[in-house]
């Protein structure tokens, strides 16, 4: 997703292609090699199996657990909400294949806790290395592989069977805790959104001007149409070109579209639904309407916390695409405080 104009799963599967799709005995040598090779582990190895073990056993179960002495139990009354950003327009031709669903360039868990009044939310890096679950060309499940986990959405027919394998890949990342619904949206209904809730203000603090002439570095101003979607996607001809740095990025998006729709909401109890009808055109989701709105309207005064986010290393493979390599006990440590309460 480094520019609104790029296909990145197009180009993250075209060398894939060349290897796997040159016939019919590079089928067959496809179930050979996801056979022996892509069946791989379910979890990381880590100093302190048993406490990870046991934590994926008991969010499962929803029981209590005992971490490093102390007894936690799953909390009640929480809701969460997978948003996803997929890096596919809505006008795109089915292609019939399996592995062109576009990739979740943007991941965000959103928890809403109802006994706490207050909303978490986990970001999740694009680049994370996971178990996702793989199809072949016919489109069934042929085990597991460690790769990122923005990929798990390329697999899929683009729109539900995408959002699942994705959803189930970060159960999987974050040990099984429950992730009850999706919202992803094609990255072209940025625009759209930005424009519904009357325009995103922001400073830049790198020039855009080479997409788009009129973002240059140091100016502030309030972004319409195409200029909200520059500003959250493009990447590698801006700045740095990290991944790490788009999501600050999109963070500072992100906050001041939070506030612009909390205020929408306190002048008009339709705003959600609004919203919704809006982007429906853009979206796949498995929540209904009235459902959304009901959650949305009964979290609009709680408590926004900052975004949790897990430590780990970024670090570039030998194809020069980048890998972020979480750290387990940070994330652990992330889970718990979300989903479960101390007792005893």
């Amino acid at each position: 997703m480094s520019n609104p104009n790029e296909n990145p799963t197009r180009k993250k599967y075209s060398k894939r292609r060349i290897f796997f799709f040159l016939g019919l005995a590079i089928v067959l040598a496809v179930v050979v090699y996801f056979g022996s090779q892509w069946v791989v582990d379910r979890f990381f190895t880590q100093p302190e199996v048993r406490g990870d073990a046991a934590l994926r056993h008991a969010l499962e179960n929803r029981q209590t657990i005992n971490v490093n002495g102390t007894a936690y139990a799953l909390k009640n009354n929480l809701t969460s909400i997978l948003l996803m950003g997929v890096d596919k327009y809505s006008d795109a031709e089915p292609t019939g294949s399996y592995r062109n669903g576009g990739q979740a360039d943007f991941l965000r868990l959103l928890v809403i806790d109802s006994n706490a009044k207050k909303v978490i939310q986990i970001a999740i890096d694009r680049d994370t290395i996971t178990p996702i679950t793989i199809l072949n060309v016919f489109g069934n499940s042929v085990g597991t592989r460690n790769e990122r986990i923005s990929l798990s959405h390329g697999f899929g027919d683009g729109k539900e069977q995408s959002c699942e394998l994705t959803l189930k890949a970060v159960k999987n990342l974050l040990f099984d805790a429950p992730v009850d619904f999706y919202i992803a949206m094609n990255m072209d209904g940025i625009s759209d959104l930005n424009d519904l809730l009357g325009g995103v203000t922001v400073t830049l603090e790198d020039d855009f001007s080479s997409v788009e002439p009129t973002m240059t570095k140091g100016k502030t101003l309030t972004l319409v149409g195409n200029q909200a979607e520059v500003f959250v996607r493009s990447r590698m001809s801006i700045g740095i070109g990290t991944n790490e740095a788009r999501m600050k990025r999109q963070e500072t998006y992100l906050n001041e579209a939070q506030d612009l729709l909390r205020k929408k909401m306190g002048e008009d109890k339709n705003a959600v639904g609004d919203l919704f009808d809006g982007m429906l055109p853009y979206l796949t989701t498995n929540i209904a309407r009235g459902r959304l709105v009901n959650e949305a309207y009964a979290a609009r005064d709680y408590d926004w916390s900052e975004v949790l986010t897990a430590n780990g290393q970024h670090a570039v493979d030998s194809e020069g695409f980048t890998f972020f390599t979480v750290d387990q006990k940070s994330l652990q440590d992330i889970v718990l405080s979300v989903f479960y309460e101390k007792v005893g």
